[in-house]
């Protein structure tokens, strides 16, 4: 099956020409359940980048391609995608899941010699630190997804779309739950941390293992809110300032 292609650039619907508008490219991936356009409003927030997200298989305008089968294989395919491509990226922004699909996707770039300066983690545990996760039944992942954000009323009170919901969600965590990280060489890339003050203690304190995975440095920052702090204020101040050090990066 030809599957759709992952990447979104949503500078593209600015009506700008995308050779103005910025010198510097974000990738994001989004958490468990989500999709490419969770990131959309962040262009208007971040107008001298281009930002682009990855939609995964299942999502949106993929509803009809089939899950990944593993992170690696999600991983395997936005890397192929990329590196058959022309686009270079300074920077990627992974939320929780996304942390971990962002760093297995820098691995391969790295492995090809294209590697990308920067990688934000967010609201993630290190990949050996993070907390157990449930995708089997429906009541271990709702009372799963309470920890972070529980669902709507009106959601709850819709079967059909909480069904449409949960699969989505279920099929992510089966993949975070099965996911064996990359046991290789260390990213060259610098790492940004960022956490919710009010998120889990499993979350929370997992932070500094991402410093084993880098050969770089890890920034960590905890930021005022929850799990999806970014909701109410994306950090783009700290996107900012690790893209200026990404740029220093590329110019040594």
């Amino acid at each position: 099956m030809q599957l759709t292609r992952s990447v979104r650039s949503f500078h593209l619907s600015t009506g700008e020409d995308p050779a103005r508008v910025g010198k510097q490219a974000m990738l994001c991936f989004a958490h468990a359940g989500g999709c490419a356009s969770f990131f959309r409003s962040w262009q208007a927030l971040l107008s001298s980048v281009t930002v682009h997200a990855v939609q995964y298989p299942g999502r949106e305008d993929r509803i009809s391609d089939p899950a990944a089968a593993s992170l690696i294989e999600l991983a395997d395919t936005v890397a192929e995608e990329i590196l058959h491509g022309e686009q270079e990226y300074d920077l990627f922004f992974g939320h929780s899941m996304g942390s971990y699909v962002a760093l297995e996707v820098a691995h391969r770039l790295q492995a090809a010699g294209r590697g990308v300066p920067a990688i934000v983690v967010s609201s993630a545990a290190a990949p050996a630190l993070r907390p157990p996760v449930p995708y089997e039944k429906t009541a271990d992942v709702l009372e799963y997804l309470t920890q972070f954000e529980p669902l709507s009323p009106e959601i709850r009170q819709e079967p059909e779309l909480l069904d449409i919901i949960l699969d989505r969600v279920k099929s992510d965590l089966r993949l975070v739950s099965n996911y064996r990280e990359y046991t290789g060489k260390e990213i060259e890339s610098e790492v940004f941390g960022i956490v919710g003050a009010e998120d889990i203690p499993e979350i929370r304190d997992g932070l500094s293992g991402w410093a084993a995975h880098t050969s770089s440095n890890l920034r960590a920052h905890t930021v005022p809110g929850n799990h999806f702090y970014l909701r109410a204020e994306p950090p783009t101040t700290l996107i900012r300032a690790a893209l200026s050090r990404a740029l220093l990066a590329t110019q040594d």
